[in-house]
């Protein structure tokens, strides 16, 4: 396959040399780079200080890979499968991941912390920049969201977790992780993952494909997170 793509891995460690020399003119996308739609911090430094950039944060948009629209999701991905498997289905963009694109910022502006809520899940996920990862900046990267999303959806669910949802809830969720287990082709894989028990994608259910995120109006203000800082996950089926 021409070109080389970026390759998740579960923690930040030493970047794999897949990662290495990826640009957008090498993909199998357009010949030429897609507009630029933010312009980078010249400076890290005063700007990137505060925890959200500032509150409230009156203007903020979310990368067009990862930005729910009307029609369409951004990425063709299932997220019980990992980040490097989505398609990007956004025109001038190319259709697979690179590193170009995950180190992009995932808002304009930066932010150096965004979390992200659904109706789904009765967690709010935090996305921090990724120590050690090729994608890893000063703020928050389209790598940093793919990386956390998948990892956090892959977690194991404790018993006072699942506490919080009423028993019919709790029986499509185990409904969900037995399916999710059986879709898996090896036999050896397919045990080992049974094993692994309930994660938290299975609170998703069969609305497993990510259909972009977009601004959820005022925030947090019971955990004191501005609007622009928090993000709805929308999901379909995939």
């Amino acid at each position: 396959m021409p070109g080389k793509h970026v390759h998740f891995v579960d923690g930040p460690g030493t970047p794999s040399s897949t990662f290495s020399g990826s640009t957008l003119s090498s993909s199998s996308g357009p010949a030429t780079p897609p507009p630029v739609w933010y312009s980078p911090p010249t400076s890290t430094k005063g700007s990137l200080s505060s925890p959200y950039l500032g509150a409230p944060l009156a203007h903020v948009q979310m990368h067009p890979v990862l930005a729910a629209t009307d029609g369409y999701a951004p990425l063709d991905w299932d997220m019980s499968l990992p980040a490097d498997s989505a398609r990007v289905q956004v025109a001038h963009y190319p259709s697979r991941l690179t590193d170009t694109l995950v180190s992009e910022a995932a808002t304009n502006p930066p932010l150096p912390s965004l979390s992200i809520i659904c109706t789904c899940l009765p967690w709010t996920i935090t996305v921090t920049p990724t120590r050690g990862a090729i994608w890893s900046a000063p703020y928050v990267t389209v790598g940093d969201v793919l990386h956390t999303l998948h990892r956090t959806l892959r977690l194991g669910v404790t018993d006072p977790e699942m506490g919080v949802i009423d028993g019919p809830a709790r029986d499509r969720v185990h409904d969900a992780y037995v399916r999710r287990y059986r879709r898996i082709v090896d036999p050896r894989e397919r045990d080992a993952e049974k094993a692994k028990h309930i994660k938290r994608i299975d609170f998703l259910r069969d609305y497993r494909a990510f259909y972009g995120l977009s601004l959820a109006q005022g925030g947090l203000p019971a955990k004191r997170i501005p609007h622009g800082a928090v993000w709805v996950l929308h999901t379909a089926k995939p």
